[in-house]
């Protein structure tokens, strides 16, 4: 057992998907040491290894993570590491998403182009594509945030309910949207919303159909798809197979444009994202 594994072992809260991206940033780590292992390695060591020209600052990222999580489960400090990343690492990381946003420019659709497609998903009877496309526009959703259960469940709306399970729960005149599966649930807690919009309250019937519950997103069995095929479906049903990020890229061009920061940061609370953040990682205006 290797010493990244040693580490995963002392952690019961990683998932399945995300263990396989520590697994496979190790791998890089250790091409660029040469095999030597992050435990004989010095913080300075390290970050020489990894900061490296032609390395992404998001890759860059990636394989600190995997050297922290394995210096932090063998008691070592990691003060040095932690300050590169915090300071020079995520500075090099907006400086470089700014770069790739603002080449983004002239390639984006316009909010008007996503709204009419996603009206045209309905119209066409792909009511999966229209609810996707709905709730990013709506909520500047994340793919995670998709991963639905439609429920006829009342208990689901009630604050006892600890489940860690996103979902559509159709009231007699709108749908409650729940989310407590997202990435930054630690930090903003359960979403709830309601959606009063006819097109998605039939939308939402139209694919529950006759049962009690039901995947939005499923296999042909009818079982849930799993968490690593999200991207791939979800990217599939959205305008010109752009994806999510795109998506929300688009809304703040079209947003900042007409100068509605308010409705930024109505976005920015939705996806459970500091306005900051939003405005250093998704604008695309140089």
């Amino acid at each position: 057992m290797n010493e990244l594994e040693e580490a995963l072992e002392k952690v019961n809260t990683i998932g399945d998907s995300t263990r396989k991206v520590y697994r496979y940033n190790y791998k890089r780590l250790l091409i660029f040491t040469d095999g030597e292992p992050v435990l004989a390695m010095s913080q300075e060591r390290l970050i020489n290894f990894i900061h490296q020209s032609g390395i992404p600052p998001q890759s860059q990222n990636g394989l600190l993570t995997v050297a922290l999580i394995i210096r932090n489960k063998n008691g070592l400090i990691s003060d040095k590491l932690i300050k590169f990343r915090d300071a020079k690492l995520y500075n090099d990381k907006i400086a470089y998403k700014r770069i790739k946003n603002v080449q983004l420019k002239d390639e984006l659709p316009n909010l008007d182009d996503l709204e009419k497609y996603t009206r045209s998903l309905y119209n066409n009877g792909d009511y999966t594509g229209y609810i996707i496309n709905y709730l990013m526009l709506r909520y500047g959703l994340r793919n995670k945030d998709l991963n639905i259960i439609i429920t006829n469940n009342r208990d689901i709306t009630s604050i006892r309910d600890k489940t860690n399970i996103n979902y559509l729960y159709p009231t007699k005149n709108y749908i409650v949207y729940i989310r407590n599966d997202y990435k930054t649930f630690s930090t903003y807690g359960k979403q709830k919303h309601r959606v009063e919009k006819a097109l998605f309250y039939r939308a939402v019937m139209h694919v529950l159909g006759n049962e009690y519950e039901k995947p939005l997103l499923h296999l042909k069995d009818g079982e849930q798809i799993s968490e690593e095929s999200l991207s791939n479906v979800i990217q599939r049903k959205t305008y010109n197979g752009i994806g999510e990020g795109k998506y929300l890229k688009a809304q703040i061009q079209d947003l900042k444009n007409q100068g509605n920061i308010k409705r930024i940061r109505e976005l920015a609370k939705a996806r459970g994202t500091d306005i900051k953040i939003i405005f250093d990682e998704y604008d695309i205006d140089d």
